[in-house]
């Protein structure tokens, strides 16, 4: 008779114990190929259980291949000398959280200050959703996304960006990666680009992942060197101009129209424009968007809400141009929306009846108040230090006056300090002189204050000795 320990007191139904009991005999040879296995009603009383509980054990036992029925004779043992020699544990063991290091003054640019998000307004949208039977929302969807928020975005973007957009060009992503996957897909292979140095590290390794081949272009005082791109073979350019990422560069319209010409020469010739954070400018209105003065159709643009709402609202947007349209829906008329539904419906009434707005206008408010916070304290460091990219965005870009860089940076992180240097943001070549990016969006007041009174006592004594 099979030699099964069972106790109640585990949590583990008996059947599985039953179960786990004959798979390691089984596994370990106790039993042989081709045992036959007591009846259900045997071992059921040897084990006082029930039946119905040896039945179960059985039968998932069959399912995964370690015994066999056959019919009027009984269970017997398979051929499992193969599977044996995977060693597949009896029990999963969880892997143990990792437990993330805690950064008192971390002056991430990345983020948002998630204190500030509505989060009874959005309870009540989506209870709202939920409370009629909308079987609609649970259907496929159309795969550029629901037709009422690609308007509300239309609304939005034409208003506040100065973007010229049909519904038909607009289409919904589970974020920038989405988008960038779809985009490779409509242009095809051997695309060649040509993307700012330094830039967005994420943006650079989403390009690369998806196989475009990667042109770095240098950048000088006015954005991304149109003559520098013009020595590439690229035929696209990726770009920030409103705020460029990291360095904060707002691009001149002399030289936005540049780029446009550049990208006019050639048919395959097209500019991917990165409107990531533009809603946030504290002085003056917002830089309108570089795709609102192409009259070419030759800017495909894009933006998303992760910044202005929370980086887990994964919904972005993507205008293509109108003569990309047909390749489009040629070749992803079959990919469905990676969007959800709700979410889009969610996402759609916090468009059309305000909310977004009000809470921009608020977050633009709490942002300026943090950033003018930054600028003054580093205002109090005298001409030690250097501010440029202020004004606008989530961060500032910083330049101390030391040498000794590796020291510096040692000394902050002893105090519990994180500033994150420029130069891991390029691609190819460094700058002349490190130089430092400093956020402010999830960071409270005090701890700006404190943070950077950290930073100013270290240059303090880097400087003295």
């Amino acid at each position: 008779m099979l030699i099964v320990g069972l106790d109640p007191k585990k949590k583990e139904p008996l059947y599985q114990q039953i179960y786990y009991g004959i798979r390691e005999e089984i596994k370990t040879g106790a039993i042989p190929f081709e045992a036959k296995l007591p009846s259900s009603r045997r071992l059921a009383k040897h084990l006082d259980v029930s039946r119905n509980t040896v039945d179960l054990a059985y039968e998932q036992l069959a399912a995964e291949g370690y015994i066999e029925s056959r019919p009027r004779s009984g269970f017997y043992v398979c051929k499992i000398e193969e599977l044996a020699s995977l060693n597949i544990p009896v029990k999963i063991k969880e892997e143990p959280v990792p437990v993330q290091e805690k950064i008192p003054f971390d002056f991430s640019p990345v983020g948002v200050d998630m204190t500030q998000f509505p989060y009874h307004i959005w309870r009540k949208l989506l209870k709202e959703i939920m409370i009629d039977d909308n079987s609609e929302l649970f259907q496929k969807g159309d795969p550029q996304g629901d037709f009422e928020l690609r308007q509300a975005i239309m609304y939005y973007l034409s208003q506040s960006r100065g973007v010229h957009a049909s519904t038909g060009q607009i289409v919904i992503g589970a974020g920038m990666e989405n988008l960038l996957f779809l985009l490779r897909q409509v242009l095809g292979k051997n695309q060649i680009i040509g993307i700012e140095n330094p830039v967005y590290t994420n943006a650079h390794g989403i390009l690369k992942e998806l196989e475009f081949q990667i042109c770095p272009v240098s950048m000088d005082k006015e954005g991304l060197n149109v003559k520098k791109l013009e020595e590439t073979k690229a035929n696209l350019a990726y770009v920030t101009p409103a705020h460029q990422y990291p360095t904060g560069v707002v691009m001149p319209i002399g030289r936005r129209g540049q780029l446009i010409h550049w990208a006019k020469e050639k048919e395959d010739r097209y500019i991917i424009e990165d409107d990531y954070d533009s809603e946030f400018r504290y002085h003056g209105k917002p830089i309108p968007a570089l795709q609102g003065l192409d009259q070419s159709d030759k800017v495909i643009y894009m933006g998303t809400f992760s910044k202005a709402i929370a980086p887990a609202i994964r919904i972005s947007y993507m205008v293509l141009p109108k003569r990309l349209i047909p390749a489009y829906k040629k070749t992803l008329g079959i990919f469905s929306c990676a969007v959800s539904r709700i979410d889009q419906k969610v996402l759609t009434l916090f468009l059309r009846e305000g909310h977004f707005e009000r809470h921009l206008n608020r977050m633009r408010n709490i942002y300026k108040e943090k950033h003018d916070i930054l600028l003054e304290c580093m205002k109090e460091m005298g001409n030690i230090v250097s501010v440029s990219g202020q004004g606008a965005g989530l961060h500032v870009i910083t330049d101390f006056k030391i040498e000794e860089t590796d020291r510096f940076e040692e000394e902050l992180k002893k105090q519990g300090v994180r500033i994150y240097p420029l130069s891991h943001y390029y691609i190819e070549g460094k700058p002349f002189k490190e130089q430092y990016i400093l956020g402010f969006t999830r960071m409270k007041k005090n701890d700006i204050i404190e943070g950077t009174g950290k930073i100013k006592e270290i240059l303090s004594k880097i400087i003295e000795k």
